[in-house]
């Protein structure tokens, strides 16, 4: 039987302004968007399974979604 994933949100820090946002992981382990401060393309990733942080870094050649 096929698990159905719920969507997970947790917290990161922007690594180019410091600014702490939230953001939604959806069906995959990461995700690229933008500070909702300076701007700057991030990619977020997943720390672990019980983890409600979350890993930022700049995105490289990524669109924000």
């Amino acid at each position: 039987m096929a698990e159905i994933s719920e969507p997970r949100a947790g917290t990161y820090r922007c690594p180019v302004c410091g600014h702490r946002d939230v953001a939604e992981l959806r069906d995959q382990d990461r995700t690229v968007v933008a500070c909702s401060y300076c701007g700057t393309a991030l990619m977020i990733s997943s720390r672990g399974a019980d983890s409600v942080r979350l890993m930022a870094q700049v995105a490289g050649g990524g669109t924000p979604r």
